[in-house]
């Protein structure tokens, strides 16, 4: 075997802390001499699960070998841990991997489950920046930069390829979060997802309809107009269409994103430290058009819509000013308290617009307050439901994605500290107390009453300020996989 066919390759075999080695690790380390196991014992490399040691030259067929740790051998783990174990020790070993410069991948299918290899795989591959290199090119998302194959092969590759469409539909969700406001206006947004979803619209599985100022003037949404005039930048509303159940589209679920594609709080103007993560305070949307494709691309049976409201908040002399009084598209007034509580306005035209489609579900999705992040920090996002069974269904998809939910009150008290104003129906912020309680509650007021709906406030976990296993520091894309989970859960 020449170097030119030697040179690209790695294989990631995995060891628990008992040193017991995955089947093609052992083989590896017999036909060795033990060398596998005496490398682990000379280094610190206990078998923890995120831990790695990359080996050369193991055999004449075998350039590199990335041992990753599984932790202890237990058979009675949660599904949120035998499944983030899998990710997180393939993602460690694709890492240590590619900047050893192996890019055709031999993974130990003993590690785990196909789908979440799968997963860790093209979710640690992730790149996104602006250098130039000696390609002269830009970077971005490099899913197709590995090769991954299974050993033994599965006997079945429908689970990895799941797996596989599961990442690049968050890794694109990345990719939206990632592109700085001036490449990545309302109209660009729109043009980003026209590429990224071209051939499933070519195909007809997909319908995409975009909307402008006039048409979200003569729907009246009062709240997405306010926030919207104060930018330069045309605002749009993207509305995606999946039939994947049913030609007619009825009994649809919809998910709600908030497009804020750049938040600088308005004439409430955000202190300018950290101002550039806002960016991302469009990844709602992000995530949101990122399931439906995934959602399209692997064909699930359910009816899908995403409705996205994309604008900027911009201070300007055309801006909405705290004290502006806006009215709702379902006749309601807000009183503009604070214009860097702008999410909840444009979320609200768009959920009462969402349930003139009568859905079985509605799932908003917004970076909407700091006060989640404040209460749960990086690693849960706050969920808010109406039902005890919607809940319990986002719970689970959201163990199985590793992407955590954590159930927040969604009482009637909240909504009372809306009710403060002296001259509208309502006002946009009610101070620190309760904060991500109160939006919530704001939220409920344009949702019909019988409505099957959830509020997924994902500040906390819009970006990550650690480099993980399998998840780089930046702009994360959750909850896109608990989405898709979400929807092939309501299949019909």
């Amino acid at each position: 075997m020449t170097d030119s066919t030697v040179d690209n390759k790695g294989f990631i075999v995995g060891i628990y802390e008992n040193e017991e080695f995955t089947p093609l690790g052992q083989q590896l380390n017999e036909k060795t001499g033990g060398h596998l196991l005496k490398s682990i014992k000379l280094s610190d490399t206990k078998g923890k699960v995120g831990d790695n040691l990359v080996l050369y030259d193991v055999t004449p067929e075998v350039s590199r070998v990335a041992i990753v740790g599984l932790g202890k051998k237990e058979t009675t783990t949660t599904t949120y841990e035998k499944n983030e174990n899998t990710r997180k020790a393939i993602g460690s070993g694709v890492k240590a991997l590619k900047s050893k410069n192996a890019t055709h991948l031999t993974i130990d299918s003993s590690i785990g489950d196909a789908k979440q290899t799968a997963e860790g795989a093209f979710l640690s591959n992730f790149k996104f920046d602006f250098k130039t290199g000696t390609s002269g090119k830009n970077a971005n998302s490099t899913n197709d930069s590995i090769q991954v194959q299974l050993s033994p092969a599965a006997s079945s590759d429908s689970c990895f390829k799941e797996g596989k469409i599961l990442a690049e539909s968050q890794n694109f969700a990345r990719v939206l979060m990632e592109t700085p406001a001036n490449l990545l206006t309302p109209t660009n947004f729109v043009d980003h997802v026209k590429t990224q979803l071209k051939e499933l619209i070519d195909a007809g599985k997909v319908e995409m309809i975009v909307r402008e100022e006039q048409w979200v003037k003569d729907q009246k949404m009062g709240m997405f107009w306010g926030v919207a005039k104060g930018s330069d930048e045309p605002l749009k509303f993207l509305e995606l269409h999946y039939r994947g159940a049913s030609a007619d589209g009825k009994d649809s679920i919809v998910y709600v994103g908030k497009g804020i594609t750049f938040d600088s709080g308005g004439i409430s103007i955000k202190p300018s430290a950290n101002m550039g993560l806002m960016k991302g305070d469009m990844g709602g949307a992000a995530t949101a058009v990122s399931a439906m494709y995934g959602v399209a691309s692997l064909g699930l049976k359910v009816n899908l819509i995403t409705i996205t409201p994309l604008c900027e908040n911009m201070p300007s002399g055309k801006a909405t000013k705290p004290g502006d009084i806006l009215t709702a598209a379902n006749g309601k007034t807000v009183e503009v308290d604070n214009t860097d509580a702008e999410g909840r306005l444009i979320l609200g035209d768009a959920l009462h617009y969402a349930c003139s489609f009568k859905p079985t579900h509605i799932i908003d999705i917004a970076t909407l307050t700091g006060a989640i992040d404040v209460a749960l920090g990086q690693h849960y996002a706050g969920c808010f439901t109406t039902t005890d069974s919607l809940w319990d269904q986002l719970n689970e998809c959201g163990n199985i994605s590793g992407e955590r939910l954590w159930r927040m009150p969604l009482i009637a008290e909240y909504r009372k500290q809306m009710e403060t104003s002296k001259v509208a129906d309502l006002i946009n912020s009610a101070g620190r107390s309760g904060g991500a309680c109160c939006a919530a509650g704001f939220l409920k007021e344009f949702i019909t009453a019988d409505q099957s709906w959830s509020h997924l406030d994902i500040a906390g976990v819009m970006s990550s300020s650690e480099d993980g296993p399998y998840i780089r520091k930046g702009m994360t894309g959750k909850p896109t996989r608990t989405l898709i989970e979400f929807a092939k859960k309501n299949q019909k």
